[in-house]
């Protein structure tokens, strides 16, 4: 009898599926900076698939510091974009999860229309209740040449959960 139960969880446990915080749907909000100076903020919704890889979808707004002029903002180094990025986890461990980031992003300054590529990495850290802090940070290749061909920038923010897939 004891052989039997015995057997009996040890293929239950195999044929179980692992639910550990897989297949989430997220929304964030972040702020950073970065270089030429500028602030950076995001609004993005983020849909998390097996092994903690994620597809994210976001709105992106940019702000110019001018220290030449004695401007704090300058109105024509203001920017947008919306774009996608992939996020396959690279690094896992109990309660965080680091991620490679490559994202595509279509945009607009007040003169002209913008389109870039970034890479960079996105670590998180899990809390109570499916919510998460990140950290993130990466380059982007912007075309047409908008200042700097390179953008450099780092950032933070919080994750909320919307809904668990596998749980319905």
């Amino acid at each position: 009898m004891r052989r039997i139960l015995t057997l009996i969880i040890a293929l239950t446990a195999c044929v179980t599926a692992a639910l550990a915080q897989n297949n989430w749907d997220r929304i964030g909000v972040g702020a950073g900076v970065g270089y030429s100076p500028r602030a950076d903020a995001v609004l993005f919704w983020e849909h998390e698939t097996k092994y903690h890889n994620a597809w994210e979808v976001f709105l992106a707004g940019s702000l110019g510091l001018d220290n030449r002029n004695g401007n704090l903002w300058k109105d024509n180094t203001k920017a947008w974009g919306a774009g996608a990025a992939w996020k396959p986890c690279v690094v896992r461990s109990r309660n965080n999860c680091g991620s490679l980031r490559l994202a595509a992003v279509l945009g607009a300054a007040p003169r002209e229309f913008s389109a870039s590529l970034g890479a960079g990495y996105q670590h998180s850290w899990v809390l109570r209740g499916g919510w998460q802090l990140y950290w993130q940070g990466g380059v982007a290749l912007t075309l047409p040449k908008r200042g700097d061909l390179f953008g450099v920038s780092t950032g933070f923010g919080v994750k909320m959960p919307v809904r668990d897939r596998m749980r319905r």
